[in-house]
């Protein structure tokens, strides 16, 4: 399942006043510098390389999180409920996030994702074939990461769309679509100030 809707969290502020520094790693084989980022939750969660001891909610977080959960229950007819969720700062439209699939623990558990401030597009490629061995990794298969050149099999060449990102809309995707999908928000020339939330189940 992947859902995306428009405007669901306008008038919601997180209200993040403190940013850890970005972690720098290699990916496909070129070195990312990644965007500040802060854990909010009860739950771990590595990302990145990096482990997330999480801050305890703060007051606008809760509510957020409180209406995020209500909002993700109701369309996936069962209780949902986020323990961890990783805020990210855009600065400017050069900060992105390449292709990748999201660590999910099971194919039942959800990946909740807000955008905050200035607008952005979200990229999704989905293939006709598994993209990794498992939900609870984001290790893709080598042939999604080889050269176009070399991608000669057509379950390695992706169906792609863009959604619009704008402030207060909201994404969700399941474990059986992270296998079969990947996503990214590329650079935007232009961009203004972006924060994105990204809540997570079953950790």
């Amino acid at each position: 399942m992947k859902v995306f809707a428009k405007k669901v969290f306008q008038g919601d502020n997180p209200n993040i006043v403190a940013w850890d520094e970005p972690t720098v790693r290699k990916f496909d084989g070129k070195t990312v510098y990644g965007r500040p980022t802060k854990g909010y939750g009860t739950s771990e969660f590595n990302y990145a390389g990096k482990l997330y001891n999480p801050e305890p909610w703060t007051l606008p977080m809760e509510d957020i999180k409180d209406k995020a959960e209500e909002w993700a229950s109701k369309l996936m007819d069962k209780p949902i409920e986020f323990t961890f969720c990783l805020c990210g700062l855009y600065e400017t439209g050069d900060d992105y996030i390449p292709h990748h699939s999201d660590t999910v623990p099971t194919l039942d558990d959800v990946v909740l994702g807000i955008s905050f401030g200035g607008t952005r597009v979200l990229e999704w490629n989905q293939y006709s074939t598994t993209v990794k061995k498992d939900t609870n990794t984001s290790e893709l298969w080598g042939a999604l990461l080889a050269k176009p050149s070399l991608q000669n099999e057509q379950r390695y060449i992706p169906e792609t769309t863009r959604f619009l990102l704008e402030e207060g809309d909201v994404y969700l995707f399941d474990g059986h679509s992270q296998m079969t999908a990947t996503h990214s928000v590329p650079s935007l020339v232009g961009c203004k100030r972006r924060v994105s939330l990204t809540f997570r189940s079953g950790l």
